[in-house]
């Protein structure tokens, strides 16, 4: 009976997604990692504070034996099932599913008390620190307790009232109180004006009422008390209740365990002051790993979410996304992870690994000690392994190196500010270029300037070049901003398709690059002949046309670092028998709304009816889109102003995406205040979004033209079926890109725009009419609602409608013209209802 309740705690603590067997002589040997584990992941804390003291003192063997005598402990005999095991596993499950850490004194009571019954977050940043309140039970007599992050990267801690109130204000904050407290110790009765606090933060009566205490100093009799706070951290008096209790806790969403995956740490080199830490994410082939259709072939999809951790604080976080071609029959799937540490501190590494197509998922964890210096792989890397993308600086090499720092943005239009770090004696100026064209001469240090980009971002390439006494190029670097992503391709845009051209012709070249590949190079060439090949934008050249040629043909052909390749081409000076044809058809979706606004369904082709410019077309394609993918966006705006309403903005965006998403669909989200900001990448794991939500707070002013803008060019490179939802509480406050240009790219971009106006009056004139425009222009709609919890309604309208679009394809008759604004209208026949669509597009 012994073993049988020891083995699976042992595996708990193996950190093994199942049970597995272990030797008789195992409870004397636990690993320095099981040992750890005990002591900081939580079993620990079933223990007095002062077994817990002497357990960590005491000497190496007596300490395994005396953890391995608990955990082989079975309190409730009587069973079958061991529900001390069970509670461990899934009390520490709960807390990493909540991407908490066990340093964290919310990880610690979550799991020794279990979820609370309300969790609510203090979204006010200019008032508070970041705040959570949890409750247990009802009102009356429901218990409390208020968690506070001292600091930016630190854990949170339980508020004790012996901290005092103030550790929960901002330092702004605290100062007016202190004012308002001290004009009325000497004005009394006089000073009339509400607590600034009450005026900034609607949580703050509520934060009264919890702590028992008004403003800073305002103490009531039946007050929190340490005692309340400490007792939420103590060890359960009853193991056989807390085990029960605990064995029935509830993981979110019962999330499906993805079987057999281990975490492995080494130290294989160093990079500059700090060593290579390598994770290696080993998920055996038992795991039966589920690929998914890309491309006409099979395609594995991992979603990684971690951070290193330590006792006082979370050092850094990470997410990596690995798709890869499926691993040999029986081989495992091995996933590489790579972070730069400093050497001889400790740190526990804490995992996520999510498969994306299946929605199985581990969550594992390793301490380890940055040793001094590198250390050779206890076994090579298998060839078959993929590494994550690491968004790490690179090395710097020699004596004189120069490299230019990449924007923290994913699109980068405005001003830029170029960043570089220069080594090296020699160096005595630093050129800044923009597409090979000279901006900006540094003589010295800080070696940065501020570069003018086009307020609409397209493909540019940063260089910075270090020059020597005598102005000789010694280094340089380089950065590609705004390079288009999705599915190979490549498009010839000058000079324009069926325009004659001889003499010195323009040749301008737009290249898109899949997830995880590079350009090689781009040729043109004219007639077979090569003119140029380009390693790096921008792809544009000049070709010499002979005139009175038969015929002139130019080609250009990006090549791709795994050997495949793709072209476009133009005939130049075609005789009168050529004719170039354009096959690519202009795709339109449209929603068909009753008179009471609902979706209609079951239309056919001959229920429509499509202009361009005023001419009717034939309709050559026609599909009902509820199975085709999609690609979709969330941009949220998080000014000061959505501090009310933030937290269940987040929820129903959440939500909403979790419920739309298929498989085959991909989104991403940008919160928008001051300047847009990119939470997360285009990706199928809709679950990322909760993650990326998370301690979003609601500060500063209202980006909406550059946050509409920049959302869009995330969509560079997609084809097929495309939608944006935009959430705005008020208008432009702090943009660059000007109104007229920010609708002017949306219009152009083929994407749908559904717009959802918070709280905006019908007296706001300016962004009502913006949102509504947008919507309107791009086939979208528009809502406007007076409180956040009527968002939730909004997106079951929109996942609505998106699931009842109609696709019609046609071939302009007569042919397009390149950049040439297009009119469209949809229109549906017979009175069968009214159809929404773009009104216009670009080819």
């Amino acid at each position: 009976m012994v073993r049988s309740a020891l083995v699976p705690c042992l595996a708990l603590l193996a950190g093994l997604a199942v049970p597995v067997a272990l030797p008789a002589a195992a409870p004397a040997g636990l690993s320095e990692e099981q040992v750890r584990r005990f002591l900081e992941e939580g079993p620990a804390l079933l223990l007095p504070a002062a077994e817990r003291a002497e357990l960590a003192a005491a000497p190496p063997e007596q300490r395994q034996e005396r953890i391995a005598a608990f955990l082989a402990r079975d309190p409730v005999p009587e069973t079958p099932e061991n529900e001390l095991a069970r509670g461990l596993e899934r009390r520490r499950t709960r807390v990493a599913a909540e991407h908490l850490s066990p340093f964290d004194d919310r990880g610690r009571v979550l799991f020794l008390r279990g979820a609370p019954d309300e969790r609510r977050q203090v979204e006010c940043a200019e008032t508070f620190r970041q705040l959570e309140l949890w409750r247990w039970g009802g009102e009356p007599g429901a218990r409390w307790a208020v968690f506070f992050r001292p600091a930016t990267g630190r854990h949170h801690r339980l508020w004790r009232p012996t901290d005092s109130k103030r550790v929960l204000y901002t330092d702004e904050m605290q100062y007016l109180l202190d004012q308002i407290e001290e004009l009325r110790r000497q004005y009394g009765a006089r000073i009339r004006a509400k607590r600034p606090d009450l005026l900034f933060c609607k949580d703050a009566a509520e934060l009264d009422r919890v702590t028992g205490v008004e403003g800073l100093t305002g103490f009531k009799k039946d007050r929190l008390k340490d005692a309340d706070a400490d007792a939420l951290l103590a060890p359960p008096a009853d193991l056989a209740l807390w085990a029960r209790e605990a064995a029935a806790t509830r993981l979110a969403d019962e999330a499906v365990e993805l079987p057999g995956a281990e975490l492995g740490v080494s130290f294989p080199a160093r990079r500059d002051q700090r060593l290579v830490v390598r994770l290696r994410l080993d998920v055996p082939a038992s795991a039966a790993l589920q690929p998914v259709e890309s491309g006409g072939g099979k395609e594995m999809r991992f979603a990684v979410f971690g951070s290193i951790d330590r006792p006082d604080g979370v050092f850094e976080q990470f997410r990596n996304r690995f798709l890869f071609a499926p691993p040999a029959p029986g081989a495992p799937a091995i996933l590489i992870v790579e972070r730069a540490l400093r050497p001889r501190e400790r740190f526990v590494a804490r995992v996520e690994v999510r498969e994306e197509s299946s929605g199985r998922v581990a969550f594992l964890e390793r301490g380890f000690t940055v040793p001094a210096e590198p250390e050779p792989e206890p076994e090579p890397v298998p060839a078959g392994a993929v590494a994550g993308q690491d968004l790490g600086l690179a090395r710097l090499e020699g004596r004189d190196s120069i490299v230019l720092l990449p924007p923290t943005q994913d699109v980068v239009f405005g001003l830029f500010r170029a960043d570089a770090i220069v080594v090296g004696e020699r160096i005595r100026r630093v050129v800044f270029s923009l597409d090979g064209k000279p901006q900006f001469t540094r003589n010295g240090p800080p070696w940065s300037a501020e570069l003018r980009l086009p307020n609409i971002p397209r493909e540019t390439v940063v260089r910075v070049e270090a020059l020597d006494a005598a102005g000789a190029v010694i280094a340089a670097d380089e950065v590609l901003l705004n390079e288009p992503q999705g599915e190979a391709r490549v498009r010839l845009l000058e000079p324009p398709r069926g325009k004659r051209a001889t003499g010195r012709v323009r040749a301008r070249a737009a290249v898109v690059v899949p997830e995880g590949r590079r350009v090689e190079r781009v040729e043109f060439r004219l007639n077979d002949e090569l003119v140029e090949s380009l390693p790096r934008p921008p792809w544009e050249t000049v070709v010499d046309v002979a005139p009175g040629a038969e015929l002139s043909y130019l080609t250009v052909t990006a090549f791709y670092d795994d050997g495949s390749h793709v072209e476009d081409f133009r005939v130049l000076d075609a005789v009168d028998f050529v004719e170039e044809v354009e096959v690519e058809l202009v795709e339109v979706y449209a929603t068909v709304l009753d008179s009471d606004g609902n979706p209609v369904g079951g239309l056919g082709a001959a229920d429509f009816e499509v202009r361009d410019n005023g001419r009717a077309q034939a309709i050559q394609r026609f599909e009902h889109v509820s199975g085709l993918p999609l690609t979709l966006g969330l941009a949220l705006d998080t000014s000061g102003s959505m501090k009310e309403a933030l937290a269940e903005a987040k929820l129903a965006a959440t939500a909403f995406l979790a419920g739309v998403m298929s498989p085959r669909d991909r989104c991403f989200a940008v919160a928008f205040a001051e300047r847009p900001a990119l939470l997360m990448p285009l990706t199928s794991d809709a679950h990322a979004l909760e993650t990326a939500f998370r301690d979003l707070p609601a500060l500063g002013n209202t980006s909406l033209h550059d946050a509409l803008v920049y959302s869009l060019y995330q969509f560079r490179g997609v084809r097929g079926r495309k939608a944006m939802v935009l959430l705005s509480d008020g208008d432009d406050t702090s943009s660059l890109v000007p109104w007229e240009d920010a609708v002017a790219f949306a219009e152009r971009s083929g994407v749908a725009i559904y717009t959802v106006g918070l709280d905006v009056g019908s007296g706001s004139l300016g962004i009502r009419r913006k949102l509504e425009k947008l919507a309107s222009e791009t086939g979208g709609r528009t809502w406007f609602v007076e409180k956040a919890s009527e968002l939730a309604g909004v997106y079951e309208q929109i996942d609505r409608e998106l699931r009842s679009q109609y696709l019609l394809a046609f071939s302009p008759d007569p042919p397009a013209r390149e950049g040439e604004r297009h009119g469209l209208e949809v229109r549906v026949l017979g009175g069968k209802g009214k159809a929404r669509a773009a009104r216009g597009y670009t080819p």
